[in-house]
């Protein structure tokens, strides 16, 4: 279905809750200072967020940092979706809570993609990743997706699964391609890990494995262009200077560690990069030989709250606000001092710590120490 971007410009994210029955061992939900949100979106916010951003958005992602299923008004929003006309609205699920009751309302809306995280093609690798989830339950709602659009006369829908990369399941890629194909898997995609301090996370980075990683994903390729399954891979890691992803130092500084190139031969341009980006999040962007900012997400993204407040991206480790539905609107919001102010530091690359040091895996460097290394802030516990 074409996008219309002038008039539809927005990729909306929306968590409804923050909350997840998982503490998958690399997520922030599992790490020891983590406070689990008990707030969760109303049905009178949700409606007003949906009127004013559901028809300015070409892309609706109704889960962003936390379980989507969990979130008693969900099927309300994937109702809001197709009542506002948005041509991709979607979310991602750890899978264990799909039910044919929601199965049934996706296929009812005709959401046209669902995403399940899945890790791992083995069930001991899973498991250890994805506690307390278990792996013939999840693997079943693949199944259960099947047969009810099967018995519904749908092709809606589709179903993606999205794995992070780590060496703890690195080598079983191209086996879970195979095995998410056998599942009616269409596309797939992959993620490096981030590491978050005080986890204990580092020995899983791939960084310290960079020709493992790239043989390993290239095997993977192989087998997804045989199979006819579509997979978003990261751009190959340096495999010239391994470096562990340890005692990584920050920068508060304009450019940052993970805008920086290596210090020898500087593999990978910031424009080779971004170009890679902007196609992969299918944006309206031609092919550019500079790139007078390293991010484009204050010009087209929203992420919204639980309680109705406003982040910028998705991996927004400030936790300042940029905003707040339930006392502004998006005009106001969009047009707003921080929203600005943030335009105006990536535009002049005079960024702050969170944006010169991202590394959120989508978006990091992938031969830059710093993009997998950024040490995540989590809403902790209060000290005493």
């Amino acid at each position: 279905m074409p996008v219309i971007r002038e008039t539809r410009f927005l990729r909306v994210k929306l968590d409804m809750v923050g909350r997840c029955q998982l503490r998958c061992f690399m997520c922030h939900f599992a790490h020891p200072d983590f406070v689990e949100s008990k707030v969760q979106m109303g049905n009178e916010l949700l409606e007003k967020v949906a009127a004013d951003l559901f028809p300015r958005a070409h892309d609706v992602v109704l889960s962003s940092s936390a379980e989507p299923l969990m979130a008693p008004d969900l099927p309300r929003a994937l109702e809001l979706c197709r009542q506002y006309g948005v041509p991709n609205f979607h979310f991602s699920t750890n899978g264990i809570s799909l039910t044919e009751k929601i199965v049934d309302k996706i296929i009812a809306v005709q959401m046209p993609l669902l995403t399940i995280s899945f890790d791992a093609a083995k069930k001991e690798t899973f498991e250890a990743i994805r506690s307390p989830a278990k792996f013939e339950r999840v693997l079943s709602r693949f199944d259960l997706i099947r047969e009810r659009r099967e018995a519904a006369g749908s092709r809606y829908p589709e179903v993606s699964a999205t794995a992070v990369l780590m060496r703890k399941n690195i080598q079983e890629m191209p086996d879970l391609i195979r095995l998410m194909h056998e599942k009616g898997v269409k596309y797939m995609n992959f993620v490096h890990m981030a590491v978050i301090d005080g986890m204990d996370l580092e020995r899983e980075s791939l960084l310290n494995e960079p020709a493992l990683c790239n043989n390993t994903m290239r095997e993977a390729q192989k087998v997804a262009d045989e199979l006819g399954v579509k997979v978003v891979m990261p751009i190959p890691l340096d495999e010239k200077s391994v470096q562990s992803s340890k005692e990584v130092p920050m920068s508060d500084e304009g450019g940052g560690n993970a805008l920086v190139g290596p210090t020898e031969g500087n593999r990978i341009s910031v424009d080779d990069y971004l170009n890679h980006k902007n196609r992969e999040f299918l944006l309206k962007a031609k092919q550019k030989n500079h790139h007078n900012r390293p991010c484009y997400f204050p010009w087209y993204y929203i992420h919204v709250n639980p309680d109705g407040t406003v982040f910028p991206c998705g991996s927004w480790w400030e936790h300042t606000v940029f905003g707040d539905f339930k006392t502004q609107d998006f005009r106001e919001i969009w047009t707003g001092k921080p929203f600005k102010e943030l335009r105006r530091q990536l535009h002049h690359m005079e960024l702050r710590e969170t944006c010169a040091n991202c590394a959120v895996s989508n978006m990091g460097r992938p031969d830059v120490k710093a993009s997998f290394a950024k040490r995540a802030r989590v809403r902790k516990k209060a000290r005493s």
